[in-house]
Protein backbone atom coordinates (compact mmCIF):
# COMPACT_ATOMS: atom_id res chain seq x y z
CA UNK A 1 0.00 0.00 0.00
CA UNK A 2 1.66 3.40 -0.82
CA UNK A 3 1.64 6.15 1.18
CA UNK A 4 -0.71 9.13 0.34
CA UNK A 5 0.44 11.84 0.68
CA UNK A 6 3.52 11.32 -0.10
CA UNK A 7 6.39 11.56 2.24
CA UNK A 8 8.70 14.21 0.90
CA UNK A 9 11.13 13.43 3.24
CA UNK A 10 12.15 9.69 2.27
CA UNK A 11 13.65 8.16 -0.91
CA UNK A 12 10.31 7.12 -2.56
CA UNK A 13 8.27 10.37 -1.49
CA UNK A 14 11.81 12.34 -3.58
CA UNK A 15 11.21 9.87 -6.73
CA UNK A 16 7.54 10.59 -7.04
CA UNK A 17 8.60 14.50 -6.41
CA UNK A 18 10.83 13.57 -9.68
CA UNK A 19 8.44 11.59 -12.07
CA UNK A 20 6.25 13.72 -10.76
CA UNK A 21 4.00 11.24 -8.99
CA UNK A 22 2.29 12.93 -6.52
CA UNK A 23 -1.62 12.02 -6.83
CA UNK A 24 -3.53 9.18 -6.65
CA UNK A 25 -5.91 9.17 -9.50
CA UNK A 26 -8.64 6.91 -10.79
CA UNK A 27 -7.12 5.70 -13.78
CA UNK A 28 -9.29 3.20 -14.97
CA UNK A 29 -12.54 4.69 -13.82
CA UNK A 30 -13.46 2.15 -11.12
CA UNK A 31 -13.77 4.39 -7.87
CA UNK A 32 -10.61 3.38 -6.82
CA UNK A 33 -7.86 5.72 -6.46
CA UNK A 34 -3.92 5.19 -7.21
CA UNK A 35 -0.61 6.30 -7.71
CA UNK A 36 1.30 5.62 -11.47
CA UNK A 37 3.79 3.74 -9.29
CA UNK A 38 3.09 1.80 -6.27
CA UNK A 39 5.43 2.44 -3.28
CA UNK A 40 7.00 -1.05 -3.55
CA UNK A 41 7.72 -0.66 -7.12
CA UNK A 42 9.66 2.24 -6.48
CA UNK A 43 11.61 1.01 -4.17
CA UNK A 44 12.24 -2.12 -6.32
CA UNK A 45 13.38 0.36 -8.89
CA UNK A 46 15.85 2.04 -6.29
CA UNK A 47 17.22 -1.21 -4.75
CA UNK A 48 19.15 -1.67 -8.38
CA UNK A 49 20.49 1.44 -8.61
CA UNK A 50 24.68 1.74 -7.43
CA UNK A 51 24.43 3.77 -3.84
CA UNK A 52 26.73 6.63 -4.30
CA UNK A 53 27.07 8.01 -0.60
CA UNK A 54 28.59 11.05 -1.59
CA UNK A 55 25.83 11.75 -4.39
CA UNK A 56 22.54 10.75 -2.52
CA UNK A 57 20.40 12.78 -5.01
CA UNK A 58 22.07 11.09 -7.99
CA UNK A 59 21.19 8.15 -7.13
CA UNK A 60 17.47 9.31 -6.59
CA UNK A 61 17.42 11.07 -10.07
CA UNK A 62 18.75 7.62 -11.91
CA UNK A 63 15.71 5.65 -9.88
CA UNK A 64 13.51 8.28 -11.35
CA UNK A 65 15.08 8.26 -14.93
CA UNK A 66 14.22 4.66 -14.75
CA UNK A 67 10.83 5.25 -13.46
CA UNK A 68 10.29 7.15 -16.18
CA UNK A 69 11.67 5.09 -18.74
CA UNK A 70 8.86 2.19 -17.85
CA UNK A 71 5.93 4.71 -17.93
CA UNK A 72 7.41 5.92 -21.92
CA UNK A 73 7.49 2.15 -22.47
CA UNK A 74 4.40 1.23 -21.36
CA UNK A 75 2.85 4.59 -22.99
CA UNK A 76 4.16 3.27 -26.09
CA UNK A 77 2.69 -0.02 -26.11
CA UNK A 78 -0.83 1.18 -24.86
CA UNK A 79 -1.31 4.28 -26.58
CA UNK A 80 -0.08 3.98 -29.49
CA UNK A 81 -1.91 6.78 -32.34
CA UNK A 82 -5.69 6.42 -32.13
CA UNK A 83 -7.96 9.06 -34.04
CA UNK A 84 -11.65 9.45 -33.92
CA UNK A 85 -13.72 12.51 -35.17
CA UNK A 86 -12.67 14.68 -31.95
CA UNK A 87 -9.83 13.28 -30.11
CA UNK A 88 -6.27 11.85 -31.80
CA UNK A 89 -3.60 10.29 -29.14
CA UNK A 90 -0.03 9.57 -30.17
CA UNK A 91 1.92 7.20 -27.69
CA UNK A 92 4.96 7.31 -29.50
CA UNK A 93 5.25 11.35 -29.17
CA UNK A 94 3.93 11.00 -25.08
CA UNK A 95 6.85 7.91 -25.10
CA UNK A 96 9.92 10.38 -26.56
CA UNK A 97 8.93 13.14 -24.14
CA UNK A 98 9.00 11.09 -21.22
CA UNK A 99 12.87 9.14 -22.69
CA UNK A 100 13.39 13.18 -23.17
CA UNK A 101 12.56 13.59 -19.15
CA UNK A 102 15.12 10.66 -18.21
CA UNK A 103 17.77 11.54 -20.26
CA UNK A 104 17.42 14.73 -18.51
CA UNK A 105 17.36 13.44 -14.79
CA UNK A 106 20.41 11.14 -16.02
CA UNK A 107 22.43 13.83 -17.24
CA UNK A 108 21.78 15.75 -13.84
CA UNK A 109 22.84 12.66 -11.72
CA UNK A 110 26.13 12.75 -14.09
CA UNK A 111 26.58 16.46 -13.07
CA UNK A 112 26.34 15.67 -8.96
CA UNK A 113 28.47 12.85 -9.55
CA UNK A 114 31.60 14.88 -12.11
CA UNK A 115 31.24 17.49 -9.13
CA UNK A 116 31.82 15.10 -6.38
CA UNK A 117 34.55 13.73 -8.27
CA UNK A 118 35.89 16.78 -8.87
CA UNK A 119 36.04 17.78 -5.31
CA UNK A 120 37.93 15.08 -4.85
CA UNK A 121 40.40 14.61 -7.15
CA UNK A 122 43.72 17.06 -6.85
CA UNK A 123 46.52 18.01 -8.79
CA UNK A 124 49.88 18.20 -6.80
CA UNK A 125 53.12 19.49 -7.74
CA UNK A 126 55.36 16.76 -8.98
CA UNK A 127 59.02 16.46 -7.09
CA UNK A 128 61.21 14.17 -8.68
CA UNK A 129 63.91 12.53 -5.83
CA UNK A 130 67.24 13.90 -6.03
CA UNK A 131 69.40 11.66 -7.81
CA UNK A 132 71.88 11.63 -5.61
CA UNK A 133 69.92 9.34 -3.07
CA UNK A 134 69.50 6.57 -5.59
CA UNK A 135 71.41 3.98 -5.71
CA UNK A 136 74.47 3.94 -8.73
CA UNK A 137 72.38 0.83 -10.32
CA UNK A 138 69.06 3.04 -10.73
CA UNK A 139 70.93 5.79 -12.22
CA UNK A 140 71.83 3.39 -15.26
CA UNK A 141 75.44 2.34 -13.84
CA UNK A 142 76.62 -1.33 -14.11
CA UNK A 143 75.70 -2.76 -11.13
CA UNK A 144 79.06 -4.88 -10.90
CA UNK A 145 80.92 -1.57 -10.28
CA UNK A 146 82.21 1.03 -12.69
CA UNK A 147 84.14 0.03 -15.79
Amino acid sequence: MSVFPPDFTSDIGKIRALIPDVEQVDQDDTGEVAYLFEDEHLAAILSVQRPVPEAPGAVLRRAAADAVDALATSEAYISKVIKTEDLMTDGAKVANALVGRAANLRRDADREEDAIGAAAFEVVAFQPRPLETLPLSWRGWPSGGVC
